[in-house]
């Protein structure tokens, strides 16, 4: 079974399958988040895409349809030229810039590209949702969890945000052992449907706060280092 969450980081920029919408003028009243373009972990380098990023999107998507299929649907659209990935970059470092959404890359430190992440603008309340999807070659390596740890301190320690949301379907076990993992709370958030096998059903979201976090499994995870466009290491607050 599929580990991803329904806020897909990689999905068609102008898709926003399974999102909340935001109309234009709302977007002016949105909070600006300090989301920083590079996140390191011990394992994991997650960044923003760049145009040479591409052809890596295109191989690693491909040969993951049969896995994300399930949960994402997006993959209907599914395989992308190389072409329509440049334009896929360019298109969400464009939204991450206006701070309509936070696309991001999973790298190993080799540069491979294992998955994608990053944070998704909700409203009512605001808050940031974390959503990720990872490489059945790679998956069963708790690499997700070591994503989500991090994107976690960064979203409540440095980005401003005072609320972090993963949702999920229901059936996606996988993907609710990382949020349960690291103590995300179970809350009835309603919201829009998350697409399964075809349907759209009910999410099942968990929240965090600074003050409801903690314990042994978060704590484990060390704050990750940070860094901006010009590739200086940022402090944290």
């Amino acid at each position: 079974m599929s580990r991803i969450a329904v806020g897909e980081a990689t999905a068609l920029a102008d898709s926003r399958i399974g999102t909340e919408r935001v109309g234009a003028r709302a977007w002016q009243t949105l909070p600006m988040y300090t989301v920083p373009h590079r996140i390191e972990t011990s394992r994991l380098v997650i960044r923003r895409y760049e145009e040479t990023d591409a052809q890596q999107l295109v191989d690693v998507v491909v040969r993951n349809m049969d896995h994300l299929r399930r949960y994402m649907e997006w993959i209907a659209f599914e395989p992308q030229t190389l072409e329509q990935r440049r334009e896929f970059i360019a298109s969400t470092n464009a939204a991450f810039d206006s701070g309509k959404d936070y696309t991001l890359g999973m790298f190993d430190l080799d540069g491979v590209l294992v998955g994608g992440t990053g944070f998704h603008v909700r409203t009512r309340p605001e808050r940031l949702e974390i959503g990720y999807w990872i490489d059945e070659l790679r998956e069963g390596q708790g690499l997700v969890t070591e994503a989500a740890a991090a994107l976690t301190r960064v979203g409540l320690t440095f980005t401003g945000a005072t609320l972090m949301d993963i949702s999920h379907a229901a059936s996606n076990a996988r993907s609710a052992a990382v949020p349960r993992r690291l103590g995300f709370a179970p809350h009835d958030a309603g919201g829009p449907e998350v697409f399964d096998d075809g349907n759209k059903v009910a999410r099942t979201s968990w929240w965090a706060t600074r003050d409801t976090l903690g314990g042994e499994a978060f704590d484990a995870h060390p704050y990750p280092r940070v860094f901006d466009s010009t590739n200086t290491e940022l402090t944290w607050p």
